[in-house]
C-alpha cells in the first residue's frame, strides 16, 4: 500500500491554520492558541500502513502530548506519545498500524501561551525509525519494553542523522547500569554515555555534536533479576536536515568561507550583548563585528569590498576586539585587510542599536572600495543553542531605510549606492555579488523565510584618511532607526551616562586585566537585566534565577550599586509563595517560570535570605529590613518542610537525616538529588534570619533561628563526615546520593555561605587537591572537553584555605576562559577547541561574572563579623606601576578609600573608613620583617600582620 503522498492530506485544528503544519515548508508552523485542550487532526485521504512520524516544534512546545490513529475518524487508538516533550525534534516509531486519521492532542500546554508546529511528517514502516530487536519498537513512545541484562535496544534511524542524546523513564524496575552506543554502519559502535549508578525514575544522556545512522541502548544490570522496564526511550536528535538553517550551512559549506556568518559553517562564534539600563531589549554585536538588533532576528554583517573582492572579517590575519575605557559595555572590533582597516563601534541609545563603521586607509596610496554591509537570516545566536535561522520573508529597502517583514528594521547615514536583495537558490546575496556588485529590485518578498540583502555605500581615501557609515536598528517595535545622528558625540554621552551610573573605579590593581575585567562586569550586569531582574544572559538565559540574581545582587553590592540590589531583593520578596517556598526561576516580568527547575531547585531559600542579609548590611536601610523580614522569615520556616520530606523517608541513623528534599539546583544533576549545596545555603539561612531578627529586635525569632541553625549544622555536618567514610574516599562529596566529588560545588561552603566550619577539616585540603590535578588535565593542550568557568568559585577555597599559589593559578587561568578577551567576559561553557560548535550556555553569562568580581574583592578586602581582612591573596603582579587602590569601596565598615604602594621592600598602605571601625585589621604581606601602624609597632605572625583601626600602616 502506497503512502498518500502530502498533497493529498488534509488538516483540522482546535483553532489557527492547521495547513501549515503538513504543507512541507520549514519556514512557516501552525500556532494554536493558548489552551487546555489543543488538538490537530490530519485526514490522509485513504488508509495507509504507517510505522513512525516527526514532529518539528516551533519556539513553543509541550512537555507531554500523544498521537492517536483512526480508521473512520470515531474510535480512536493510542498511537505513540511523550511525557518529556523538549522542542526541536521529537522522532517515534512503532509497530506497523493502517490507519486514515492521525490525531494530535495536549492536554498539559502552559495557559499563557500557544504551541507552534513547523511540520509533522507520517512515514510508512519502511521510510521510519525502527529497532532491530523484534517488539522492542514499542519503547520509542508506544508501551514499555522490558529489558533483560546485557540486552539492548538498537534504533535504526533510517539514515545518517545528529542524535544529541537520549533521555530513558524507567518502569518499576530500572537500569542500575546502562549505557548509549552510536554507530556509522550497524556493525562498529563507540560508546557515547554510561550511567553505572541508575536509581529509577529517568536518566537522561547529552553527548558532543556528532553524526551517526544507528543507536544502541543497552541495559547491563538492573534493579529486578528480569531486567528493567523502559517506559520511554525518547531519541534527541537535531532536527536541521529539512530545516532551513541546514540549507543555508549547505550553500555556505561550498562557498567562501569569510563571507558568511561562521556557525553556518559548524565554527562556535562569540558575542557580547547591547543594551540600556533597567530596559528588557538588547542586541547581540558578535567577534566579528556583525549585529543581531532583535531577539531572533537576522544580523548585519560588514564586509568590505576592494579592488573588486569582497573580504571578511574571518580571514583577517588580525582582528581585536576591545571594550570603551577597557570595562564600559560599548564594544569594538577592528580587522584590516590590505591596508585599509575597519573598526565597527556599537552601542544603544534611545532603543536603537548604533553602530560605526569606520574605514582608514593606512596605505600609502589614494584608495577606493565599498562598505558592504549583508543582512542575512541567521541569528548570530547559533543553531545548537537554540537560535539559527531568522526567518526572513520580505526585504524592500526605501532611500536610508531597510524594511525586513514590512517593519522598519535599519537606517543607514547615507543612501545605499548599489542594493542587492534575492531569493535563496541554494546560495544567499553573496552569491550575486562576490565577484561584482550587482543592482536588482530593491524589494523581495517570498514564503522561504530565506530572503538576503547587500547594500553597498563606496568610498574614496586618501592615505590616512577615515570614511564612516552609520547603521541604526531598532530593539522594538514602534521605534524609528534613525542614522542621520553624530555617532561621537553619542558615543561619549553614552560612556559619560555609563561612567556615572556605575561610579568611580572601585578597584585598581597593578594588573589592569584583572582590574577592568572586575569593573567590566558591573555594566554587563546592568545591560543582561531588566530594572528588577537579574538575567545570566541574554537569549538562552532570559529569565532570573535567584541562584544567578543573587551573586550578581552581591556583585553590584561590591560595586557600590545598592539600589538596584534592594530593588531586586524586593521584587521578589514579592513573589515568594505564602507557604515560605522560593520560586527558583521568575521571567522578567514577575511570574514563575513553570520550565526545566521550577519549584525543584530548594538552594533558592537559602539564596533569598542571603541576599537580603546581605543588602541590608550594606544598606543599613531599616525600612529595607522592615519590607523584607517576614518574607525572610518564611523562607527560612520552609526549610523544616524540606527537611522534614527527608525525614519521613530516611531515619536518623542515616546520612540523609535532617538535610533538605533532594532537587536539582546543583549545576549537572539531571534528576533530584540530595546535594549538599542546598544545605550551604540552607545553614546560611539559618544564620543570616538569626542576625535580621537580631538588627530588628525580635528575640524570640532570632533565638528560635539560632537553636534551628545549630541543629541543621550539626545534622549537615555529620552527614557530610557519614557519606565520606561510607565511600572511603578521603573526600569531601558533593552528595549524599551520589558518589560524586565536585570541588566546585563544595566551595561554596566558603564563600558566599561562610559555613565552612561544617566541612570535615581532615579531608578538605585532598578534596581541593582533586580541583588542583583537574586544572592539569584541562590546562592541556590536547585537551578536547568542556567545563563551566563556575570554577572561578575555587578562588574562594584556596584563598580560604591559605593556598595562594593555587588561587593564583585559578585567577591566570580563569582569564584565559574569557570569550574573546578584550570583551571581559565568559560564557557559560568553555571547550578546550573554542571552535567547537557545542553549546556555551549563554554570553555574557554574568553569574559567572558576578563570581570573578567578588571573589577579587574579597581577596583585596573582605569583612569577617568585627574584623576587616586586607590582602589575603595578591598576585606580585598586582604592587606593579600604582599598586592597589579601592575607591569608594562599600563595606560593613563603610566606605572604604585605600591606597598602598610598593616602594623597594617597603610598602605604604593608606586607609580610610568612613563606618564603623572594625575591632581589629589583619593584613596579609609574607615576608614582613616589621609593621608600623600610625607610627605603633604590630603584631606580625607568620604572613600576617595584626593592629586595631588605623591610618597609615608601614611595612618593611
Amino acid at each position: 500500500m502506497n503512502f498518500p503522498d502530502k498533497s493529498q492530506w488534509t488538516a483540522t485544528a482546535s483553532s489557527g491554520d492547521p495547513r501549515a503544519a503538513i504543507n512541507d515548508s520549514y519556514s512557516t508552523q501552525w500556532a494554536c492558541e493558548a489552551a487546555t485542550d489543543a488538538w490537530l487532526e490530519i485526514d490522509l485521504g485513504r488508509n495507509a500502513i504507517m510505522g513512525g512520524l516527526e514532529v518539528y516544534w516551533g519556539r513553543h512546545a509541550p512537555k507531554t502530548y500523544s498521537f492517536l490513529s483512526s480508521l473512520d475518524g470515531q474510535v480512536w487508538t493510542p498511537l505513540c506519545a511523550t511525557g518529556h516533550g523538549e522542542g526541536g525534534l521529537d522522532v517515534f516509531a512503532f509497530p506497523a498500524t493502517e490507519a486514515r486519521f492521525v490525531r494530535w492532542t495536549c492536554t498539559d500546554p502552559e495557559p499563557e501561551r500557544g504551541l507552534e508546529i513547523v511540520e509533522i511528517n507520517l512515514y510508512a514502516p519502511d521510510r521510519a525509525a525502527s529497532a532491530q530487536e523484534p517488539g522492542r519498537v514499542m519503547a520509542l513512545g508506544r508501551s514499555p519494553v522490558t529489558l533483560p541484562p546485557g540486552e539492548s535496544i538498537t534504533v535504526d534511524f533510517g539514515y545518517t542523522r545528529s542524535p544529541l542524546g537520549v533521555l530513558v523513564q524507567w518502569g518499576a524496575a530500572y537500569g542500575t547500569d546502562f549505557s548509549v552506543h552510536l554507530s556509522d554502519d550497524g556493525e562498529s559502535f563507540r560508546e557515547v554515555g554510561r550511567i553505572i549508578l541508575g536509581n529509577g525514575d529517568y536518566d537522561s544522556f547529552y553527548w558532543r555534536t556528532t553524526t551517526s545512522r544507528y543507536l544502541r541502548f543497552t541495559v547491563h544490570e538492573a534493579s529486578a533479576p528480569e531486567g528493567a522496564i523502559v517506559d520511554e526511550l525518547k531519541l534527541r536528535i537535531l532536527n536541521k536536515d529539512r530545516m532551513p538553517i541546514g540549507r543555508l550551512e549547505r550553500a555556505a559549506k561550498v562557498a567562501r568561507s569569510d563571507l558568511y556568518p561562521q556557525s553556518l559553517l559548524g565554527r562556535q562564534v562569540y558575542w557580547t550583548v547591547l543594551g540600556e539600563i533597567d530596559h528588557a531589549e538588547d542586541a547581540l554585536f558578535d567577534e566579528y563585528g556583525n549585529l543581531e538588533p532583535r531577539f531572533g532576528s537576522g544580523q548585519i554583517t560588514p564586509l568590505l569590498r576592494l579592488d573588486g573582492h569582497l573580504h571578511g572579517a574571518p580571514a583577517a590575519s588580525e582582528i581585536a576586539q576591545t571594550l570603551v575605557d577597557g570595562a564600559l559595555p560599548i564594544p569594538c572590533v577592528t580587522w584590516s585587510v590590505r591596508e585599509q582597516e575597519l573598526r565597527v563601534t556599537a552601542l544603544t541609545q534611545a532603543g536603537t542599536a548604533l553602530v560605526e563603521y569606520r574605514v582608514t586607509n593606512f596605505s600609502d596610496r589614494p584608495r577606493q572600495g565599498a562598505l558592504v554591509l549583508a543582512l542575512r537570516p541567521v541569528q548570530i545566536n547559533p543553531y545548537w543553542q537554540h537560535g539559527g535561522h531568522a526567518v526572513i520573508n520580505a526585504i524592500a529597502v526605501d532611500g536610508k531605510t531597510m524594511w525586513v517583514n514590512d517593519q522598519a528594521f535599519a537606517g543607514f547615514s547615507s543612501e545605499p549606492d548599489v542594493v542587492t536583495v534575492a531569493e535563496f537558490d541554494e546560495g544567499d546575496v553573496i552569491t550575486l555579488i562576490e565577484k561584482e556588485p550587482r543592482q536588482t529590485g530593491r524589494s523581495l518578498r517570498s514564503d522561504s523565510g530565506l530572503v538576503s540583502a547587500a547594500c553597498e555605500f563606496g568610498f574614496h581615501l586618501a592615505p590616512g584618511e577615515s570614511a564612516s557609515f552609520l547603521v541604526s536598528a531598532s530593539l522594538m517595535d514602534g521605534i524609528a532607526p534613525d542614522a542621520g545622528v553624530d555617532f561621537a558625540g553619542i558615543r561619549e554621552k553614552v560612556a559619560r551616562q555609563w561612567r556615572e551610573t556605575i561610579g568611580p573605579r572601585r578597584i585598581s590593581v597593578g594588573d589592569r586585566e584583572v582590574a577592568d575585567t572586575v569593573e567590566a562586569q558591573t555594566g554587563l550586569i546592568l545591560v543582561n537585566a531588566t530594572r528588577y531582574a537579574f538575567k545570566p544572559g541574554p537569549r538562552n538565559y532570559d529569565r532570573t534565577w535567584i541562584r544567578d540574581g543573587s551573586s550578581q545582587a552581591l556583585a553590584l553590592l561590591y560595586a557600590g550599586l545598592i539600589e538596584p540590589a534592594k530593588r531586586y531583593v524586593l521584587w521578589y520578596s514579592k513573589r515568594i509563595y505564602e507557604n515560605g517556598m522560593v520560586p527558583p526561576i521568575l521571567n522578567p516580568d514577575g511570574s514563575v517560570n513553570r520550565g526545566y527547575g521550577s519549584d525543584i531547585e530548594f538552594d533558592a531559600q537559602g539564596q533569598f535570605v542571603a541576599i537580603a542579609a546581605d543588602t541590608y548590611r550594606f544598606s543599613r536601610d531599616r525600612a529595607f529590613l522592615d519590607a523584607i523580614f517576614e518574607p525572610v522569615v518564611r523562607a527560612t520556616r520552609f526549610i523544616e518542610t524540606l527537611c522534614a520530606e527527608t525525614n519521613a523517608a530516611h531515619g536518623p541513623e542515616t546520612r540523609f537525616h535532617g538535610l533538605l528534599a533532594p532537587s536539582i539546583s546543583h549545576e549537572g544533576y539531571n534528576k533530584p538529588t540530595y546535594s549538599y549545596w542546598d544545605d550551604f545555603f540552607a545553614l546560611r539561612a539559618w544564620r543570616d534570619c538569626a542576625y535580621l531578627a537580631s538588627e530588628i529586635g525580635d528575640a524570640k525569632i532570632a533565638a528560635e533561628a539560632e537553636t534551628k541553625g545549630r541543629a541543621f549544622a550539626a545534622n549537615l555536618a555529620r552527614s557530610l563526615r557519614m557519606t565520606t567514610e561510607a565511600l572511603g574516599t578521603g573526600l569531601v562529596h558533593a552528595s549524599a546520593d551520589r558518589e560524586d566529588v565536585d570541588p566546585t560545588s563544595t566551595s561554596i561552603a566558603f564563600e558566599p555561605c561562610r559555613v565552612e566550619d561544617v566541612l570535615p577539616a581532615e579531608y578538605i585540603q585532598a578534596t581541593y587537591d582533586v580541583y588542583r590535578d583537574h586544572l592539569d588535565v584541562i590546562r592541556a593542550p590536547d585537551f578536547q572537553g568542556g567545563f563551566t568557568p563556575y570554577e572561578i568559585r575555587n578562588l574562594n577555597a584556596f584563598v580560604a584555605l591559605g593556598r595562594t599559589e593555587d588561587a593564583f593559578r585559578v585567577l591566570k587561568d580563569a582569564l584565559g576562559w574569557r570569550r574573546p578577551p578584550g570583551w571581559r567576559h565568559w560564557a557559560e561553557v568553555v571547550w578546550g577547541d573554542p571552535r567547537v560548535p557545542d553549546y556555551i550556555g549563554d554570553m555574557p553569562h554574568t553569574w559567572i561574572g558576578a563570581e570573578f568580581a567578588t571573589a577579587i574583592r574579597r581577596m583585596l578586602l573582605r569583612e569577617n563579623g568585627a574584623m576587616l581582612e586586607l590582602f589575603r591573596a595578591v598576585p606580585d603582579a598586582w604592587w606593579e606601576g600604582e599598586g592597589i587602590t579601592l575607591n569608594e569601596l562599600p563595606t560593613y565598615f563603610g566606605t572604604v578609600n585605600l591606597e598602598a604602594r610598593r616602594d623597594g621592600p617597603r610598602l605604604t598602605v593608606d586607609l580610610n573608613l568612613t563606618g564603623p571601625a572594625p575591632e581589629r585589621i589583619v593584613l596579609r604581606y609574607p615576608g614582613a620583617r616589621q609593621a608600623l601602624a600610625d607610627g605603633k609597632p604590630c603584631g606580625i605572625d607568620g604572613d600576617f600582620i595584626t593592629a586595631p583601626n588605623w591610618s597609615r600602616l608601614v611595612i618593611e
